[in-house]
């Protein structure tokens, strides 16, 4: 599965799959154990996201 940075002006920067699903990634948030939604106010955080997503994808 492939992953790609998109930005709207509602969300700002977010990360879908090929198949138009948002992602979920751990949240940074050392207390909690539930995935958030992979959304950035920087590009630069939102392409590196959908890298290693991408890269992840490729190596299950």
């Amino acid at each position: 599965m492939r992953y790609e940075a998109r930005h709207s002006a509602d969300r700002g920067w977010y990360v879908v799959s090929d198949e138009g699903h948002l992602a979920h990634v751990p949240d940074p948030d050392p207390g909690s154990h539930h995935p958030r939604a992979a959304l950035f106010e920087r590009e630069e955080d939102a392409v590196r996201c959908a890298q290693e997503l991408t890269r992840l994808g490729a190596l299950s």
